[in-house]
């Protein structure tokens, strides 16, 4: 099968189309035939590191396809389902996936917009209300709101009931663009955003904060936030580091609150995808949510794909169009 495959050259690794061997499932996976595979700013990183969790170290890890193979192990799948899902090994015609999280795909949904929703939708519907308790009428301040997951934020807290949805971003131009998915305020990092989330709350601040960025946004998020209110750190945008301000931490009682899926069990994740599987793919089947799609690219200009998502020009998502030939493949 072709595939993506991270090798090292004499500047550092890089991407190159190959003809790999065709995985086998192991007794608890499934063998999915990808249709489309999805991009994220995850594999930018992944793309220049000499280890990654596959030996083939096939680069990618978000997808939607084909069910061809049901390991030995596996219950309530069959080949031919559809399914997406978050996985190793995605830049390529077939994956394997622990059938605990993949996700059924429903009819009504393609191929792109299922490839679109795991890593971002899944992300933000466990951030927003898993971990950050979302409230119907709370208010909601997403940090790096023009980002992938900072826009499925936006879509789910307006869905969710949020009395205002806040977006704080280094683009004007793109948090504009968020208005028609649920935005109410836009507010510019370079500015004094924190002393304009008071005003326009009254001088409370809100009740909860989805944060992107990171480092350099810590304090900002305390001084947004409304007493006894939470702060979901998911991203590292702005850097992994940060100074915390003890005193308002506790003074204002707030509660700080970190999520990964890096260092979640299987059973974890499993228990994330069954109810983003219960609660989202619905809404998105019905209608009632829509992923922001901005580009798509074949498998061989993955290099170029990469390089736009480099470059900060997209909004939303990004996708690579696999589409797996069997005859092609023998």
């Amino acid at each position: 099968m072709k595939a993506i495959v991270i090798e090292d050259g004499e500047v550092g690794a890089r991407l190159v189309l190959r003809s790999v061997p065709e995985p086998r499932p192991a007794p608890d996976e499934l063998l999915v035939r990808i249709m489309t595979a999805g991009l994220n700013r995850a594999d930018l990183a992944l793309s220049s590191n000499s280890h990654v969790a596959n030996p083939l170290r096939i680069a990618g890890g978000e997808m939607a396809g084909e069910v061809i193979e049901v390991g030995s192990a596996c219950f309530g799948f069959s080949a031919g389902d559809r399914v997406m899902g978050l996985t190793p090994g995605c830049y390529a015609e077939q994956v394997c996936i622990d059938h605990r999280i993949a996700i059924r795909i429903p009819d009504k949904i393609d191929w792109k917009t299922a490839a679109s929703l795991p890593a971002w939708f899944m992300t933000a519907h466990n951030a927003l209300v898993t971990e950050g308790n979302l409230r119907r009428g709370e208010a909601v301040m997403v940090q790096g709101a023009a980002s992938g997951v900072g826009i499925a934020t936006v879509q789910l807290a307006r869905h969710f009931g949020a009395s205002r949805v806040i977006g704080v971003a280094r683009s004007l131009a793109k948090l504009e663009r968020l208005k028609p998915f649920g935005l109410d305020v836009a507010l510019v990092a370079e500015d004094d955003w924190p002393g304009s989330v008071r005003r326009v709350t009254d001088g409370n601040g809100v009740e909860l904060v989805v944060d992107m960025v990171g480092g350099g946004a810590l304090n900002g998020n305390l001084e947004s936030a409304a007493l006894r209110g939470r702060i979901v750190a998911v991203g590292r945008l702005g850097g992994a580091v940060d100074q915390l301000d003890i005193n308002l931490l506790a003074f204002k009682r707030l509660k700080l609150i970190g999520v990964s899926f890096r260092s979640r069990t299987i059973t974890e994740r499993a228990a994330i995808a069954q109810l983003f599987a219960n609660q989202i793919v619905p809404e998105i089947a019905d209608g009632g949510l829509s992923p922001v799609i901005d580009a798509v690219f074949p498998l061989a200009d993955v290099a170029a794909a990469h390089e736009y998502l480099k470059s900060n020009a997209h909004f939303g998502k990004s996708l690579l169009e696999i589409g797996y030939d069997k005859a092609a493949n023998g």
